[in-house]
């Protein structure tokens, strides 16, 4: 029954980080993984990184109207 459980348990860990990770919830996470492996800076804090993550959102052109 323990093992069914912890099964059960390990599925839905990696169900909640899949919806994590499709709504973008979990993009400052694997911003700073990347950039440790990738550069000697440190990362940008939350907010920097929420911030530049809307300026390279909505400074595109829109052309829907």
């Amino acid at each position: 029954m323990r093992a069914t459980a912890k099964r059960l348990k390990g599925r839905l860990a990696e169900l909640w980080q899949g919806l994590r990770e499709w709504c973008g919830d979990a993009a400052y996470e694997k911003y700073v993984q990347c950039t440790a492996r990738r550069s000697a800076e440190p990362p940008l804090t939350p907010a920097e990184f929420y911030v530049e993550q809307m300026d390279r959102k909505y400074s595109r052109p829109n052309r829907c109207c």
